[in-house]
């Protein structure tokens, strides 16, 4: 399972990387604005409103990348990058919901023994993708994700692990390329590009996850 998740997240990035690119471009570039200016004006207010934009506009881009793949993975059309938003806007406040609630769970298990940290790491990995493709809310999102995963705990665990430092290594080498520019302009265009270029993949391969362990005996990429 493993490598068909890493192989078919590939090929779906391969197949998508235009408009994912786009999608994700539009918001890392308002969001890379933001840090660049707290980065380099540091002020309560400047922090303040990059932690926000940093966080609705990954919770947007995730939403609208796992639209984009439920479309190749049904034989739908593929559409402008408005309307993935536009999908997105509607489930935000429970994307909001299992995000931060992830985050206090997975934080709170690594501070006991970091063992449990990593099982709910990979028991909770397919709660974006239940939220935009299955309607799922906060307690079912939860609940199903951690359903799907029990008894393949381990494989998903390390199938996140990978894309996890996939997309990290990828972002800091795309990001660090800009450093040739001053520290403003370093932090705006290297954070906005490597966001681009780097969260689609990773938000593609918890996608196509989902499929695998949902759908296994459907291709995630239609002929």
């Amino acid at each position: 399972m493993i490598s068909l998740v890493l192989e078919d997240a590939l090929t779906v990035y391969r197949r998508l990387w235009r408009r994912s690119v786009a999608v994700a471009g539009i918001v890392f570039a308002v969001v890379g604005l933001a840090d660049a200016l707290a980065g380099t004006r540091p002020t309560a207010g400047t922090e303040l409103v990059a932690i926000i934009l940093g966080l609705i506009g990954s919770l947007l881009v995730q939403g609208a990348l796992v639209e984009v793949v439920g479309d190749l993975h049904n034989g739908r059309p593929i559409a402008p990058p408005g309307d993935y938003y536009a999908r997105t806007r509607g489930s935000l406040g429970t994307l909001l919901g299992v995000t931060i609630l992830a985050g206090l769970g997975i934080g709170f298990g690594f501070i006991l023994l970091i063992v449990p940290g990593l099982i709910l790491l990979a028991r909770w990995s397919l709660v974006v993708p239940l939220v935009m493709l299955e309607g799922a809310s906060v307690g079912e999102a939860f609940s199903r994700s951690n359903g799907i995963v029990q008894g393949k705990t381990g494989r998903v665990l390390v199938v996140v692990l990978i894309v996890g430092l996939i997309t990290g290594v990828a972002n800091l080498v795309l990001t660090e390329a800009f450093t040739f520019l001053p520290p403003f302009w370093t932090s705006w265009i290297g954070g906005a590009v490597g966001g681009a270029i780097a969260v689609p993949y990773e938000t593609h391969a918890f996608t196509v996850l989902y499929y695998r362990l949902t759908e296994p005996d459907r291709p995630i990429v239609p002929a």
